[in-house]
């Protein structure tokens, strides 16, 4: 039970921000003059670079999403009555293959991420991965152009491309130095991603994120606002289509359907282009409102434990019980309140510096068994609470406690060690943060009555007062 508790623990790091940001990145590419340039008959591109960062400090999952992310916006740029015969392959509407292109769009490029991904992962697993990691960026403009004349020989032999003509793409006299470039942004993109300063600001932006979870986790709302926008970037394209087309019939110039159906489309390109700007913007500003705001929070911990401090565990708890989700069968969240035992002695024996030592240790203990599963907080002395809003069994808080008891078992004081007294309280949604603390307290009294070093739980009934 342990292993596998641990196990469900383990969380990645919280890399959404960075995914997000590439995709904003890779259409901001694919719609303006930064990530193409054409030559007859086809055009080559350079939006795979945000594929390649992906696969460099994310990995093979979010390199293919970003991947599929460009074929996408390939695709559409494709699907207009404008572009030459070499390009429309690439779109379901102009190709007569629709099947085959959306797999030559979307599954080469989807195909490219992941095999991107993997082998930066494997460069990273090796002994010298920065060496590795240049090999791979290197080789990442080959790998894309083997992969989508690939499948271009494949599915549209009429074409007369194959992975053969990828030589003719290294033979370019701007090859090395694009390569070069590319290797240049993916090792700056990896050095900064793994720099103290960048991991510092993920660890506060994951910290925020946990504590707002807590308290809110309706997130429909912002799902909503998305869709609302892309619908009112449509319309504002077909409104600026007709308008054109009205302008166009004043002055006695008819727009064929062909013509307006590609004002709309260059349209639409171009809004998909401003929204993708204005997302990149709007995470940059939320990572720092974000760092500010775990500044903040800092500023309010307890500065021993660094634990919430009295008045914010309750202001967070009591927002964190309004939002908890109904309890599964035979599972609940829980409340826990605890102190060291004999703490006071153990002041008077050792001294406050050896004190301050064990609380600490209490501490970090406790943030490693129930850390990840709701708030924590310190109420002064050796009075250590927590709200845990993870749904468990009564038999998984038990195992999770004796877990904790045994790591602050660890912590000595000359030749004695240290022991907690802990009363546990099933939430009751019907309590506010105040009832379940005093009904708690109960309990961590029962359980020095019996002896301390030891638990005791209470009933779940509303009724049971006891």
């Amino acid at each position: 039970m342990t292993i596998f508790l641990k196990k469900k623990e383990q969380k990645k790091e919280n890399n959404g921000y960075l995914l997000w940001g590439l995709i904003a990145v890779e259409l901001f590419m694919s719609f303006s003059f930064l990530g193409y340039i054409h030559i007859e008959p086809i055009s080559l591109t350079f939006v795979y670079i945000p594929v390649l960062v992906a696969g460099c400090i994310l990995g093979p999952k979010e390199a293919s999403l970003v991947g599929a992310v460009f074929g996408l916006a390939s695709m559409w740029k494709a699907s207009a009555f404008y572009v030459g015969a070499g390009d429309a392959v690439f779109s379901p509407a102009m190709s007569g293959k629709p099947i085959q292109s959306i797999l030559l769009s979307v599954g080469s490029r989807t195909l490219f991420g992941f095999i991107a991904g993997v082998l930066y992962k494997m460069a990273m697993r090796g002994k010298h991965p920065t060496a590795g990691l240049l090999v791979v960026s290197s080789f990442g403009r080959v790998l894309h152009t083997i992969i989508v004349y690939g499948f271009m020989g494949a599915f549209f032999p009429e074409m007369g491309f194959t992975a053969a003509n990828t030589l003719e793409d290294i033979k370019r006299w701007d090859f090395l130095i694009s390569t070069a470039a590319v290797d240049l942004i993916v090792f700056l993109c990896y050095t900064l991603r793994r720099s103290d300063h960048a991991t510092r600001l993920f660890q506060r932006i994951k910290k925020i994120d946990e504590i707002n979870a807590s308290v809110m986790r309706n997130r429909r709302g912002i799902a909503v606002m998305l869709i609302l926008v892309l619908l009112s970037s449509f319309s504002v394209a077909v409104y600026f289509t007709n308008r054109i087309g009205s302008v166009m019939s004043r002055y006695g110039v008819s727009l064929q359907e062909n013509a307006s159906y590609d004002i709309m489309h260059l349209q639409i390109q171009f809004l998909l282009g401003m929204i993708s700007l204005a997302l990149l913007v709007v995470i940059i500003v939320l990572m720092y409102q974000k760092n500010f705001n775990y500044l903040y929070y800092e500023a309010r911990l307890d500065g021993l434990t660094g634990l919430l401090g009295r008045r914010q565990f309750f202001q967070v708890g009591e927002g964190m019980l309004g939002n908890m989700e109904s309890p599964e069968e035979g599972k609940t969240g829980c409340f826990i309140i605890m102190d060291i035992d004999r703490f006071k002695e153990i002041n008077d024996r050792f001294g406050h510096p050896e004190g301050d030592r064990i609380l600490k240790g209490v501490a970090e203990n406790l943030k490693r068994v129930f850390g990840n599963k709701g708030i924590l907080g310190r109420l002064g002395g050796d009075e250590f609470v927590a709200l845990i809003n993870y749904q468990m069994s009564r038999e998984e808080i038990e195992e999770q406690l004796r877990r904790l008891r045994e790591e602050i078992g660890q912590i000595h004081i000359q030749e004695e060690h240290v022991t907690c007294s802990v009363g546990v309280l099933p939430v009751v949604r019907e309590y506010n943060i105040d009832k379940l603390y005093h009904r708690a307290d109960r309990l961590l009294y029962e359980a020095k009555k019996q002896g301390r070093d030891q638990f005791v739980f209470g009933k779940r009934d509303v009724e049971q007062e006891g």
